[in-house]
């Protein structure tokens, strides 16, 4: 079962959504992010989260679920009604940009609810972003920008190949390395790394065409 989440950051195109919505089992508005559904002309299946951005609007057919609860954010609200209904998968929308905050709040959810869904991705109109284990083999045409970083430590022996900037033995680590900006030059890339996750941008979005 698969579930699209939309949150309150920047908002996807209307083309974006309407693929997304497209392939999904669920569809839930994170707070706010309900508003992006109706802004494009769909209704969500259900709108929940603390609900301190969202307020019912003369649309009818709206299911509503406020949840007070201040120990979790409104992506985790999401994300852990989709698990009660079944999902495996999950594709988040608006989880980017905005407040800085957020951004981050969201990025450890993305961390804490890695292994509790078979496939969870954050996607915009820029590309994707997850998480991966090594060694990771991206299957991506040539001249696609893809960038790697780590998330909750140092990313260590970090080799890659098929790219234009490759590394060996290296430590990817906030103030010291990284790997954002990168780009694939051969149709084998090869990403390996010693233990734990590994953050992956992919500029497969729209907006990386312009």
């Amino acid at each position: 079962m698969h579930c699209l989440i939309v949150c309150g950051g920047t908002p996807p195109s209307k083309k974006l959504l309407t693929k997304e919505i497209s392939s999904a089992d669920l569809t839930i508005g994170a707070d706010s992010g309900g508003y992006v559904f109706l802004g494009h002309g769909f209704n969500p299946d259900i709108v929940l989260g603390d609900l301190d951005s969202f307020a019912y609007t003369n649309h009818k057919g709206i299911n509503i679920l406020q949840d007070p609860d201040q120990e979790t954010n409104d992506l985790e609200k999401a994300l852990n009604y989709a698990l009660e209904k079944g999902a495996t998968t999950c594709t988040v929308l608006g989880t980017l940009g905005k407040r800085i905050d957020h951004t981050v709040k969201n990025l450890s959810a993305l961390l804490h609810y890695k292994e509790k869904f078979n496939s969870i991705i954050f996607r915009d109109d820029y590309g994707d972003t997850f998480l991966v284990e090594s060694p990771y083999t991206p299957n991506f045409p040539v001249g696609t920008i893809i960038s790697f970083f780590q998330v909750n430590k140092p990313v260590r022996s970090f080799t890659s190949t098929g790219v234009l900037y490759p590394l060996t033995n290296a430590t990817l680590e906030m103030g010291k390395q990284d790997g954002t900006s990168n780009k694939i030059t051969h149709q084998e890339v090869t990403i390996s790394f010693e233990g734990g996750l590994l953050g992956v941008f992919v500029g497969t979005g729209e907006k990386m065409r312009r």
